[in-house]
Parts: structure tokens; sequence; C-alpha cells
């Protein structure tokens, strides 16, 4: 059994946290619905959709006094630098979503822990336990053997999506902002590079015409929901369940996009492909689990 803080707000908190997986997840059939646009162009409007459904919730709790506070120079260089991370990782999964490449995205996120704990321990000095050590081990054989066997994946979309999220979740560590504020800092960020990108360069948030789907203005701005809506649920999963509860959320994202890949996508995959994925996951609930094991034996776990 799960263990949690008794009561029915960790049922709606682990319901919440299950929720926000599984709608990241299935969020790749709602980019794919609007492939009639560049992914440049989906991401210049997932940007400014997002930055507008954070500046309304930010005014209507009255938070912009208490952000304005916690603001300094090393939190505003932080989260410019997460920003940077983000577009790249955004803008990789909704090509995937778009090109049907659903089975690299999900591994992406699989291995992007891994990415978290190998940076900690490297830039961060994070301490690395016996556990930890083994299963990093079986993630590089893994990705070392999809590179050389799983012809049909796009290599480079899982290994830009791990990186991104695992060094995104590691500078997360550093901020002193919650979820939602730090993405409201992060989104404003990029929407300041995209008002630099529109002027600049041949990026453009112009619509096709005559328009493909009268429906797509409305998806449009639906992007941001589909952005920000998952992480409000994710932030009121974290702000009521241990750290070894969230843990368990990391297998349902990863997991969605392969059934997500298999059903709707119809994507190829092969034997050697599903072999690493399901290794990789065996190594995920090892690296999950470690709390848990180390808490029963009565010691304490690598940070």
């Amino acid at each position: 059994m799960i263990p949690t803080r008794a009561g029915t707000g960790n049922l709606l908190a682990i319901l919440s946290g299950v929720a926000a997986n599984l709608l990241l997840g299935f969020s790749s059939l709602f980019w794919k619905a609007l492939a009639a646009l560049p992914p440049a162009t989906l991401v210049g409007y997932r940007i400014l959709s997002s930055l507008a459904i954070l500046l309304l919730v930010t005014a209507l709790l009255g938070r912009f006094r208490d952000l304005g506070a916690r603001l300094g120079w090393r939190i505003l260089a932080i989260h410019a630098v997460a920003a940077l991370l983000v577009v790249v990782n955004w803008g990789t999964f909704i090509w995937a979503s778009i090109h049907g490449h659903v089975i690299e995205s999900g591994l992406g996120y699989l291995i992007a822990p891994f990415v978290a704990i190998a940076v900690g321990a490297l830039a961060l000095g994070d301490p690395m336990g016996v556990m930890r050590k083994a299963a990093l081990a079986v993630i590089v054989a893994a990705v070392f053997a999809l590179i050389q066997r799983s012809g049909e994946l796009q290599h480079w979309v899982y290994l830009v999506i791990g990186a991104t999220w695992g060094a995104y979740a590691c500078l997360k560590k550093l901020t002193t902002l919650d979820a939602f504020s730090g993405l409201l800092c992060e989104t404003a960020v990029l929407a300041a590079l995209l008002a630099v990108s529109l002027a600049t360069s041949t990026t453009s948030l112009r619509l096709p015409e005559p328009m493909p789907d009268p429906g797509l203005p409305v998806l449009l701005a639906l992007g941001g929901v589909v952005s920000v809506f998952p992480l409000w649920l994710f932030s009121l999963a974290a702000a009521r369940l241990r750290l070894s509860v969230m843990g368990f959320f990391q297998f349902v994202l990863p997991t969605t996009q392969l059934f997500v890949a298999l059903v709707f996508y119809r994507q190829a995959v092969s034997v050697n492909t599903l072999l690493c994925f399901g290794a990789i996951w065996f190594a995920l609930g090892v690296l999950v689990s470690e709390p848990l094991v180390s808490r029963a034996r009565g010691t304490r776990p690598a940070a």
C-alpha cells in the first residue's frame, strides 16, 4: 500500500498527480490535431496562451507582490536558463507528437530522472548510493542498446527530451519559487525571446489561409490550458504527498505515452525497443523504491 498522510485530501492529491501525468501523456493527440502549423509556431502560441493564463491566475490570487519580493538576480538567472531548457523540451515534444514519434518522447521522460540524478551528482555533489549506481548502469546500457539496435527510432528525440527535462528538474532544486510562480517567470522570459525572434527572424505566428480547420484558433487558445492545468494538478499533489509517493507518478507519463503510441499512432516498435523500455521502467522502479528500502532498513537514503 502506498504510504500517504491519511485522509480524503490525500486521495484527491493522488488522483491529481495521476491525472496530471495522464493529461500530459495524452496531450500528444492535442498537438497532433494542430499538425497544420509548424512546431515553432505552435511553441509560440503555447508560450503566449500559457502566459495569459498564468498572469490571470496570479492576478486573481493576488500573488504579484509576493512574487516580486522573492525575485532576485540569482532566481531570475535560474529561471532564464530553465526557460531555455523548457522551450527546447516543448518544441521537441510537439515535433514528436506531430510526426508520430511518441514512443521516443515517452522514453525521454522515462530517462529524465536518471539525467537529473547524474547532473545532481556531478554538478551539485549529491551522494550516489549503490541502488542509484546500479539503476544508472541499467539506463546507460539500455540507451546504448537502443542506439545500436532500434533503427526505427529517432534517437535524438528521447535524448533531447531526457536531457532537457532532467536538467530542468535539477534547476528547480535551486529555486525558492513554487512551481506556479517559477513557470510564470520562465514563460515571461520565453515571451520576451519570442518577441525578439518575431522581430529579427523568419519566425511567424501567421495562420494559414484558407484556414484548414475552423476550430484551429480555438485549439491554439486552449494550448495554455493544456500546458498549465496539468502543472496545477501536479502542484496540488506535491503539496500534500511525500516525495516517496510522488516518485511513483514518474511511471505514469512514459507508460501513457507508450500506450498512445501503440494504440492511437500505430507506431512501429521493435522487440529491442520494448525490452529496453521495460529495462528502464524497472530501473526507475528501483530508483523510486530506494527511499522505502532505506527507511525499512533504518538508514538514510541518498538525497
